[in-house]
């Protein structure tokens, strides 16, 4: 059993995802007492607020076109001139897609600034936000690409040089040069620019710079439909600090922003690991190895509950030993955040059969329901009860989401 375990390509490729996906979380524990103890709670919240909203914006620049290559580049493994193009049409359309949007944006900035940020200052900070999500839209693609090939050592070896790099600039930026929150975007601003330059060019032997409409119509087609679910993914774990940033003080934001920080470890691991399992669910049912895909999906299940329980009092500990007293408030609602990545951990296993089906839509309803519940229940509870709405919205939004992808997944796999 060990053995045939030790043998599993998802197994290794879990292993190699879950270090390169944990670097970035690993940082964030090894920076805590930097930012707890240089930065205010209300730099630290403006900080990760920005860069809740890069993860929202990123969405809508990419029209979750990353999913629609890891599906399929499978189509065409045995044309690899079609693949070459069709790599190519997808990158050629997200970085012209993705420039137009960042440049209408940067001229709108006033308007959008606004509506955006009510205590915290426009500029720099939302110039920053549209830079490094223009960034990670193009980054997005050529690690997709690492994913569909499976390369999960390279995949790894860029995300921990890239984590290592940010991590001493931005040190450098807080301690030598007192930047404040300003310190973590600048350092991602120059570190991202330089691995999309460097990944663009590694993709160069794999693309074709043509462009086909078919290909761009029938990913648009796949992946669009997952735009709910993906924004659903932000709406529920990073709308409710821009909620927040309107009716508390910067200093409540900033003691929620690192709960938020340090449970999302939890979050990132589950990713890392479905990084591994999307691709190799997808193999094995192209293959026809039906009783291998639902063991991987068993064995996924089981990873997700067992550090999901495990990983509350290490978390809660963690904090307590590595922040400083005024942010002692994070400690009591860090468990219920980690009760919330628990059940978005369950999510990804039907979503991997939806996936599989390309049956989008499914996953796009239930997403939109919950990040409806989600907004609706911040919106009533944060104005009355503050922090504590915002948790409890956390966690109905993944209950109901869960339930919803379970039952339309059980639907598609009987028809």
């Amino acid at each position: 059993m060990i053995n045939k375990i030790k043998k599993s390509k998802f197994f290794k490729n879990s292993i190699l995802y879950t270090i390169g996906g944990m670097m970035t979380p690993l940082i964030g524990f090894i920076m805590l007492p930097i930012y707890t103890n240089y930065l205010p709670p209300s730099e630290y919240g403006i900080m990760t607020t920005v860069q809740s909203l890069v993860g929202m914006f990123q969405i809508f620049l990419l029209l979750s076109l990353n999913g629609a290559v890891t599906r399929f580049y499978y189509d065409f493994l045995d044309n690899k001139t079609e693949q070459r193009k069709y790599l190519g049409t997808i990158y050629i359309f997200v970085f012209l897609f993705a420039t137009a949007i960042s440049i209408l944006m940067l001229i709108l900035h006033q308007f959008i600034g606004g509506v955006l940020f009510s205590n915290i200052p426009v500029k720099p900070y939302y110039f920053y936000m549209i830079g490094l999500s223009w960034l990670n839209a193009l980054l997005a693609l050529p690690l997709a690409l690492l994913r569909a090939q499976e390369k999960a050592g390279l995949f790894v070896a860029i995300n921990i040089i890239k984590a290592l790099i940010i991590m001493s600039l931005t040190m450098y930026f807080i301690i030598v040069k007192g930047l404040g929150a300003i310190s973590a975007l600048a350092s991602q601003s120059i570190i991202l620019s330089l691995t999309v330059i460097i990944l663009l060019i590694y993709s160069l032997k794999y693309i074709s710079l043509k462009i086909s409409i078919l290909f761009i119509k029938n990913s648009l087609w796949f992946s669009l439909p997952l735009l709910p679910h993906v924004a659903s993914g932000w709406i529920i774990s990073s709308s409710d600090r821009v909620i927040l940033e309107k009716f508390v003080s910067l200093d409540k934001l900033g003691v929620y922003s690192l709960a938020v920080q340090v449970s999302m470890v939890l979050s990132l691991f589950y990713t890392s690991v479905n990084n591994a399992l999307v691709p190799r669910y997808t193999s094995l049912r192209k293959e026809n190895k039906n009783i291998e895909s639902q063991k991987l999906l068993k064995s996924f299940y089981y990873i997700v509950i067992i550090f999901g329980a495990i990983s509350i009092p290490i978390a809660m500990l963690g904090t307590k030993l590595l922040s400083s007293d005024s942010y002692n408030y994070a400690l009591w609602l860090i468990p219920f955040l980690i009760v919330g990545h628990i059940l978005k951990g369950i999510y990804y296993i039907p979503v991997a059969k939806l996936f599989y089906n390309k049956s989008t839509r499914a996953i796009a309803t239930s997403s939109s329901i919950a990040a409806v519940v989600n907004i609706l229940v911040n919106l009533t509870l944060i104005p009355f009860i503050g922090v504590p709405g915002a948790v409890v919205s956390t966690i109905i939004a993944e209950i109901i989401r869960t339930l919803l992808i379970y039952k339309a997944s059980l639907k598609t796999e009987s028809i």
